[in-house]
């Protein structure tokens, strides 16, 4: 009788895990959600499966498989812009392979409006109103960077919570703040600018392949570093820069420098957060995990 019923839990095990028909299933995504803000997305399944995704924003992303949950996870860090996403709902989608077949599962989040406050600065008027000298470049570094974030590649390299950028975090100005430099209006502020002394270290929030290592005319001193499934951290205005395009770095690994260069009104840290090509708030992330943020979240059985 032992005997039995050990191989009925062996068989059992090896139904669930070859993607049987009595697999279940489940999603996980909010409801709701504050523009601008980051949320967190799952699959969850008792059997194994492959090629997950999820589609948001129009912006197609690949997840990974591991193992957790009920049986296989995988998870998803997403959001929205608050400079071109407007409140409303809009359409998530999930989709997956098991047992040779492909399910999908969809649902709404609606995105809140969220108030962000004006800021006026003053700064050196080229960097306002750039030399006709300088058009090509800032317009190449923009090409440049929106090619980088379309990088999409697995595993996940990323973990929470993500390593502090700095040893110490002061904010200098929050993400979404509508910015007015020298009297003119320019887009939201995409990132959250962090005290910091010309010098100090600057630590990748996680591991990850550095996309971008380069001094731009804006930004000045720039590190991008790709983290998988549509994971991007930015880094602006540093000294000094100790990686290039193409390094592989680990979590808590110093990037470079902070610094003063590029549009700035004085030396800090300008620090973005790019989830699927969305710029969204970074700070709140530093004191969360991919855990607790599922737990804001809707489930929904796919099967």
């Amino acid at each position: 009788m032992h005997r039995l019923k050990k191989l009925f839990l062996a068989v059992t095990f090896l139904l669930l895990m070859t993607g049987s028909s009595h697999a279940s299933s489940w999603v996980n995504f909010p409801l709701s959600w504050d523009i601008g803000q980051a949320f967190a997305v799952s699959i969850t399944s008792t059997a194994d499966y492959t090629r997950p995704t999820v589609t948001w924003l129009n912006r197609n992303i690949a997840l990974n498989v591991e193992q957790g949950g009920a049986g296989r996870i995988s998870y998803g860090l997403l959001g929205s812009d608050v400079r071109n996403v407007k409140p409303g709902n809009y359409k998530i989608l999930f989709e997956y392979i098991q047992g040779g077949k492909k399910y999908k599962a969809s649902g709404n989040i609606y995105l809140r409006p969220r108030q962000y406050p004006k800021e006026n600065l003053s700064v050196n008027p080229k960097m306002v109103n750039p030399p006709k000298k300088e058009i090509p470049r800032i317009q190449n570094e923009s090409k440049a960077v929106k090619s980088a974030l379309q990088t999409m590649t697995v595993p996940r390299k990323w973990t929470t919570p993500p390593q502090p950028p700095l040893a110490s975090i002061t904010l200098t100005s929050t993400y979404g703040k509508s910015r007015v430099y020298n009297g003119q209006p320019r887009a939201g502020h995409n990132g959250a600018d962090i005290r910091a002394v010309t010098g100090t270290p600057i630590r990748a929030p996680f591991a990850g392949k550095v996309l971008i290592a380069a001094f731009h005319y804006y930004s000045g001193g720039s590190v991008y570093v790709e983290s998988g499934n549509g994971v991007v951290t930015a880094f602006f205005h540093m000294s000094s820069i100790s990686v290039k395009k193409g390094d592989t770095v680990a979590k808590g690994q110093v990037l470079g420098k902070s610094g003063a260069t590029g549009r700035v009104t004085g030396p800090h840290l300008h620090y973005s957060l790019i989830l699927g090509g969305q710029y969204v708030d970074p700070i709140p992330l530093l004191s969360t995990s991919i855990t607790k943020m599922l737990k804001q979240g809707s489930i929904q059985q796919v099967n």
